[in-house]
C-alpha cells in the first residue's frame, strides 16, 4: 500500500485576482506534489480560497458588489489560471462551501467543549489587509501592522476568545520534539523566540462583521477569518464528510509564505491542541504534519 501524502498551498483572499507570489508558491507546491507522485506516494495536494471576513467585505462594496458575488468571480480567475499553467490539485475549498462550515463548526464545538472558548469583550488594534491583530498599544495612536506595516484601524466589541495562551508550552514542546515541523530551521527559532515572548488569548469571532460564518450557540457572531481558513485544511481532507478519506490523508504538510507563518505554526497546532479527542491521540502521534516557509 502506497504511503500518503496530503499537501496544502495557503488559501488566497478572493479581494483582487491572482497575484505573482501566490502563483510561485502555488508552483512550487504542484512541483513537490508531482515529484512525491513519482516516488510512488498516494498524493493529494489541496488548493483553495480564503472567501470571508472584512477585507471581502470591503472590496466587494468598493465594486458595488455582494461578497459571494466578487468570491465567485475571482476564484474563477483561479481555476482558469492553475489549469493554464498546469496545476494539478486534488482538492479545491471554497470556505464558502456547506462542507467547509461542518469542519469549522466541529472544530470549534470540540475546542468549547475542551473549555478552551470563552465570551469577552475585544479592544485593540486590527490590520484588515492581513487580518491580524496588533500587539497591545496607546489607544489614542494607530499601532502599525507587524506583519505588513500598514496602520492598523482601532476595533471594540463583544468577541469569543480562544485560550491560546494555554498552549504556550505545549508549543515549545512540539517545536523542540519535532524539529521537522517548521522548515527551515531559522524561521523555526524565530517562532520559538514569539511564543516564548508570551502568547494572549485570540479573539476568534466578530459580532459586527456579518460576511463570515456564524457561530452554532451564537450566530449573531461569526468566526474570526482565520479560525475558518485554516480549518480548510480538514475539510480538504475529508474532515467531517468522508471519515475514510481522513483517516487515510491527515496530518498534512503546509507551504506557506513567511507573512502567514505564525498563523500556520502558532494558531494552527493549538486549535488543533484543542479540539483533539482522545481517540485522535494515537494516530497524531505516528504521524506528524510540517509546515514549510519559501
Amino acid at each position: 500500500m502506497a504511503k500518503t501524502f496530503y499537501f496544502t498551498t495557503p488559501l488566497y483572499y478572493v479581494n483582487a485576482p491572482p497575484h505573482l507570489g501566490g502563483t510561485y508558491t502555488t508552483i512550487v507546491a504542484d512541483t513537490i506534489a508531482r515529484y512525491k507522485r513519482m516516488m510512488g506516494f498516494d498524493v493529494k495536494f489541496f488548493c483553495g480560497t480564503d472567501e470571508h471576513g472584512q477585507k471581502i467585505e470591503r472590496a466587494a462594496k468598493k465594486e458595488g458588489l455582494e461578497p459571494k458575488a466578487l468570491a465567485d468571480r475571482v476564484h474563477k480567475l483561479y481555476l482558469e489560471l492553475w489549469k493554464s499553467i498546469g496545476i494539478e490539485y486534488d482538492e479545491f475549498v471554497r470556505t464558502t462551501e456547506p462542507r467547509h462550515d461542518l469542519a469549522v463548526i466541529e472544530l470549534y464545538t470540540r475546542a468549547k467543549a475542551s473549555g478552551y472558548i470563552y465570551k469577552g469583550a475585544y479592544s485593540g488594534w486590527y490590520c484588515v489587509s492581513d487580518e491580524a491583530y496588533a500587539p497591545e498599544s496607546d489607544p489614542s495612536t494607530p499601532a502599525k501592522c507587524p506583519d505588513c506595516g500598514r496602520l492598523t484601524e482601532w476595533f471594540s466589541e463583544e468577541s469569543y476568545f480562544f485560550k491560546l495562551s494555554a498552549f504556550q508550552d505545549r508549543l515549545l514542546e512540539l517545536y523542540e520534539k519535532n524539529p521537522k515541523f517548521i522548515r527551515p530551521e531559522s524561521r523555526r527559532n524565530e517562532i520559538a523566540s514569539f511564543v516564548k515572548g508570551g502568547l494572549k488569548d485570540l479573539s476568534i469571532s466578530r459580532k459586527t462583521l456579518k460576511w463570515g460564518i456564524p457561530l452554532p450557540d451564537d450566530p449573531s457572531h461569526v468566526f474570526y477569518v482565520w479560525f475558518d481558513a485554516l480549518t480548510a485544511y480538514l475539510t480538504g481532507a475529508g474532515f467531517k464528510v468522508d471519515d475514510v478519506k481522513f483517516s487515510k490523508y491527515w496530518p498534512g504538510e503546509h507551504l506557506v509564505g513567511k507573512d502567514i507563518l505564525r498563523f500556520h505554526t502558532v494558531y494552527w497546532p493549538a486549535f488543533l491542541m484543542a479540539a483533539r479527542r482522545t481517540e485522535d491521540v494515537e494516530v497524531a502521534r505516528k504521524r506528524s504534519g510540517s509546515v514549510y516557509t519559501e
